[in-house]
């Protein structure tokens, strides 16, 4: 693969449909928590558990070759916390990326929870500001024709200027970095919207909305200053980590808005952007009420205001038939894990022009010559020729650190590739003029203005070397940050 010519395949070869990737009604389901009564001891019902979720597992490997199998969470601990989060929850939020949401989300957890459950289940497609919008209004009707009783809401937690989506320098983008600012996402308002529909009264959303009022006000002072951080002390969110002696149940199977409280359980894989999504309903400090070891592990709860709180579910990956590449890219399967990167680039390289986006000379082209076609080797070796990329002893150039470079840029948005839905490039001048593309562009448009002077940061990479070692930098930090 590495040694292959790069061209790039035709658009329809993005599309994606979700019943390819889940296989609908087949064994690729999420494990369900063992039937109980109060009579068992906790340690009778962890047994139970054990060997159900090895059963679980077992009937999976023995459908489907483990080639096919996606990277997937074989960790039960954590499909506990899933559980814990759903019964405590009254609506639960769907966290996807808008560049793979198909790929994010299972039909099993949305029949579970609309039809075992009788929940209402909110799909949230996320980082809206890596697609353009003509995209963004392609999934969001799709999910709703083939879902119906889902809800759809779009939101993202840097909005930034509206751009050509045929020009492909907006595709590379230095890292979004926030100075101390109050900001506001797009999306919040969708979802207070949606979850008072739902409700229909029976709670109390105002604390809630006169809240966003607050930080919407607060996002138009520009720039935080201590004094302000200490003003904001007596409005912080309190947040709970919980431990595992939290794995009761908390409520009756039909019971909702227990004491008159909305709970949002708030569900997704790891990387869809889960914790900026909490930030940018969040709006302001966040206090720890109480610590206890490895609490990472376990769900936590998000006070937002006395009458709405959050469940946040740690990223759990369910079982799919998605190919290793294409899972990889997806910030699914950890970069760090890739042996063999090259393969990865070319497939990144077949899907989006990397070599025109960075900028890339090819290693053996000469002055005057007319551009030479690159391998996955070739892009490789022009980044790390472009970066500074060497070798510790010989002192060459560094392809391998050069590929994990560039699938870093991948994950983290920089390099953006975006899945399509299915029969979208035949409709595509349809999508372009859609009245809800108008809608979520102008959305858009209208946060980033609130958001200006915060997004001067986010600037086009250039190719000096002070800037290049910055961005080094910044994607080493990436790495050991997402790990």
């Amino acid at each position: 693969m590495q040694e292959k010519v790069i061209e790039l395949i035709p658009e329809t070869e993005l599309e994606v449909d979700i019943d390819n990737i889940y296989k609908p009604g087949s064994v690729l389901d999420f494990p369900k928590r063992s039937p109980w009564n109060y009579t068992m001891s906790k340690e009778q019902l962890l047994v139970q558990e054990e060997k159900a979720f090895r059963e679980y597992l077992e009937k999976i490997y023995r459908t489907f070759d483990p080639a096919a199998l996606s990277y997937f969470e074989h960790n039960l601990e954590t499909w506990r916390q899933l559980w814990r989060v759903l019964e405590m929850s009254d609506i639960i939020l769907l966290i996807t990326d808008i560049r793979h949401p198909v790929l994010h989300f299972s039909p099993a957890l949305y029949d579970y929870v609309t039809g075992e459950m009788k929940r209402n289940l909110i799909l949230v497609l996320n980082k809206i500001d890596l697609a353009p919008p003509s995209l963004v209004a392609a999934w969001k009707h799709y999910f709703q024709q083939k879902f119906p009783q889902l809800h759809v809401l779009c939101f993202t937690s840097y909005p930034r200027d509206t751009q050509s989506e045929t020009d492909p320098s907006t595709v590379f983008q230095k890292r979004r970095r926030r100075r101390r600012v109050r900001t506001m996402a797009v999306g919040p308002r969708q979802l207070l919207k949606a979850c008072d529909t739902i409700t229909q009264g029976k709670v109390d959303l105002s604390s809630w909305r006169e809240k966003m009022e607050r930080d919407c006000a607060g996002s138009r002072g520009g720039e935080l200053t201590d004094e302000d951080e200490d003003e904001d002390e007596a409005a912080a969110v309190m947040v709970e980590h919980q431990t595992d002696t939290a794995m009761e149940v908390c409520r009756g199977p039909g019971e909702l808005y227990k004491d008159s409280v909305l709970t949002l359980g708030c569900v997704g894989f790891p990387n869809v952007g889960k914790s900026s999504l909490i930030n940018g309903l969040v709006g302001r400090k966040v206090v720890s009420v109480s610590r206890t070891p490895g609490h990472t592990k376990y769900f936590q709860t998000y006070f937002l205001t006395p009458t709405v709180k959050l469940c946040d579910c740690p990223g759990l990956i369910f079982p799919s038939l998605v190919d290793r590449q294409q899972q990889m890219l997806a910030g699914i399967y950890p970069v760090a894990q890739i042996q063999e990167p090259y393969s990865s680039v070319g497939y990144l390289a077949a899907r989006i022009p990397v070599h025109t986006l960075l900028k890339l000379q090819h290693p053996e082209q000469e002055q005057g010559q007319s551009p030479a076609k690159f391998t996955a080797w070739d892009l490789c070796e022009a980044w790390a020729v472009k970066r500074g990329y060497r070798t510790a002893k010989a002192g060459r150039s560094d392809v391998y650190r050069a590929a994990n470079s560039i699938l870093r840029l991948t994950v983290d948005g920089r390099l953006c590739l975006c899945m399509r839905p299915p029969a979208y490039t035949a409709h595509k001048a349809y999508w372009l003029q859609h009245s809800e593309t108008l809608e979520i562009a102008a959305l858009q448009e209208a946060h980033r203005q609130q958001t200006k002077q915060s997004s001067e940061d986010e600037e086009e990479i250039s190719s000096s070397d002070q800037e290049d070692d910055e961005k080094d930098q910044d994607a080493d930090e990436e790495e050991e940050g997402e790990e």
